[in-house]
């Protein structure tokens, strides 16, 4: 081939991987009327192979169903405080979805609040689920399915506080993490198994296949840190401290590969935190190494990972609420490294001042092999899906 011919081809073939690099996102509203929208999971509630929206709201557990994103009330006012979280996922294999959901919501509350729920489904998914009341802690905050050291799939609760502890400065008792297993063909007590109480003042964690074996190991956002916890047979869980910071601890933590095949964690600081970091692992030993990617948050609430743009490694994606600041700018951001070790990452926005954004999740909700991004707005009270246009785009 003639070397110009040939630097024309190369020089087609480099734009049309910048296009299909270009995050491009095309916004619809589901909900415009929700009140808080603490909590958005996706899974596929009604069995068609397709991922719905569960939404945990002020006085509502909700569903909206793929793809007319009809909304269907699962359950109401399950305390007279607010709903606060919400877990989905298929437990026993049959493609539909089990719903738990956190509620009694009051943070300053650390001896008395919370409730926890199972929401066992009519035959008819889209009439009102019947709420079955789970032993709790004070504080229930985020709660998650995720397989234990058998590889059985149960409910993790990760309270905000410690029992009794201050609530104003986080100190005192640890954070009593439990596992809650289902019973043996779905009738019985729950069995609660904890797995560590040490960290107090926790907000968010994920769940992450970090060996070999059949567990899930989480990741926990602490006042002291980011921690791994690591399931055993016992029952109980190791912890070891992987990050942290001169902030005042994390708020919301989550893991993703880069383009050179390692882990990373990405975390928002302090808890409701101004900045977006970046922890990789050291050479050796020793803590992760932190690099700050974004310091305009204003109210950071929401984090995912994920490969949005068919990059082979995973982005990250943050979303802010600016909950006590009225004349600063809400939005969600998605954030792309530009080499295979994460050293530089360039900001794109998702939204720009319409969404306050109070929770997030990744789904390909269309089908088309793409995720896209589901969010939900607390003082802007809406619900809204981010189609991913990438295929569009090239």
């Amino acid at each position: 081939m003639p070397l110009r011919a040939f630097d024309l081809v190369l020089a087609l073939a480099l734009a049309a991987a910048a296009r299909a690099a270009t995050p491009a996102f095309r916004a619809q509203t589901v909900d415009a009327a929700i009140q808080i929208g603490y909590g958005i999971a996706a899974a596929d509630v009604d069995g068609d192979g397709r991922p719905d929206l569960v939404l945990a709201d002020k006085h509502h557990i909700v569903w909206y169903q793929n793809p007319t994103w009809r909304k269907h009330v699962l359950a109401e006012r399950l305390t007279p405080l607010d709903h606060v979280c919400v877990a989905a996922a298929d437990l026993d294999g049959d493609g539909r979805a089990e719903i738990a959901a956190g509620a009694g919501w009051n943070p300053g509350d650390t001896r008395t609040s919370g409730a926890l729920f199972f929401l066992r489904p009519p035959a008819d998914r889209t009439q009102r689920w019947t709420p079955e009341p789970l032993p709790h802690e004070p504080t229930v905050h985020r709660i998650r399915w995720a397989r234990d050291a058998a590889g059985q799939v149960s409910l993790v609760s990760v309270p905000l506080h410690g029992r009794a502890n201050d609530p104003a400065t986080g100190t005192g008792a640890g954070v009593r993490v439990h596992r809650y297993l289902p019973p043996p063909g779905g009738d019985g007590p729950w069995r609660q198994v904890l797995l560590h109480e040490a960290l107090n003042k926790t907000h968010n964690f994920d769940v992450v296949q970090w060996d070999a074996d059949p567990a899930d190991e989480l990741i926990l956002a602490s006042r002291q840190g980011i921690y791994l916890s690591d399931p055993q047979r016992d029952g109980t869980a190791t912890l070891t401290l992987l990050a942290t910071n001169a902030l005042g601890g994390m708020g919301e933590v989550r893991a993703g590969r880069l383009g050179d095949g390692r882990r990373f964690l990405a975390a928002i600081e302090p808890m409701h935190g101004h900045s977006l970091a970046l922890f990789r692992p050291p050479p050796a030993t020793g803590l992760w190494t932190r690099t700050v990617l974004d310091e305009t948050l204003v109210d950071g609430h929401a984090l995912a990972t994920g490969d949005l743009l068919g990059l082979g490694h995973d982005q990250i994606v943050a979303g802010w609420r600016a909950m006590n600041r009225p004349d600063a700018r809400v939005g969600i951001k998605l954030l792309v490294a530009r080499d295979p070790a994460g050293d530089v990452w360039d900001s794109h926005p998702v939204d720009d001042n319409t969404m306050a954004c109070e929770d997030l999740v990744l789904a390909d909700l269309d089908g088309d092999g793409d995720l896209d991004i589901a969010a939900a707005g607390r003082a802007t009270r809406n619900v809204q899906i981010y189609w991913n246009q990438r295929r569009e785009a090239r």
